[in-house]
């Protein structure tokens, strides 16, 4: 990211928002820490689990039935699930965390060059910012967020290769 006064200006603004998301799910009720899953054939999600071990956390792969797998994951209601997987398995995690009682609060579509998001829940619109205005450590970016949501470490990295990967964010609401 090229160092500008509007960049610096964006960074002092967005990182006290960000610093209070993690709050936000606490603050609705939620228990429990924030689950992170990806998928172990995408490089993507290999690279967030190892920025995810390294920032002394798990997560863990997407494997067999889904839809079985997301279920077991929501039984243990975790304040927000975040993943990086392929489109169609977050749309399958958003419409099983749906009736259970959860949001999606972004979408993030990305590889190594970058990636463009999508806030689904205007609440989160600055970690959206941040992670879309990382560039090409925007893995890295959203590690750190998952890692420790109330102050997200600097974590460096991203995907090695061009394959597309989907990061997603999902709340429960209050």
């Amino acid at each position: 990211m090229k160092l500008s006064r509007r960049n610096v200006i964006a960074g002092a603004v967005t990182i006290p928002a960000i610093a209070g998301l993690g709050n936000l799910a606490l603050s609705q009720g939620a228990t429990g820490p924030l689950a992170g899953v990806y998928d172990a054939s995408l490089p993507a999600g290999e690279r967030l689990a190892s920025l995810l071990r390294e920032a002394g956390r798990g997560a863990r792969a997407v494997e067999g039935d889904r839809i079985r797998f997301a279920r077991q994951l929501l039984a243990e209601k975790p304040p927000m699930l975040a993943g990086v997987t392929r489109s169609a398995d977050a749309l399958l995690f958003a419409e099983v965390a749906a009736e259970d009682g959860y949001e999606q609060a972004l979408e993030l579509r990305g590889n190594r060059h970058g990636c463009s998001g999508s806030t689904c829940n205007p609440d989160w619109n600055p970690l959206s910012r941040h992670v879309v205005g990382a560039g090409a450590n925007w893995l890295g970016t959203f590690a750190g967020f998952v890692a420790n949501p109330d102050a997200p470490p600097v974590l460096q990295g991203g995907p090695d290769e061009e394959t597309m990967a989907t990061a997603w964010l999902l709340v429960r609401r209050a």
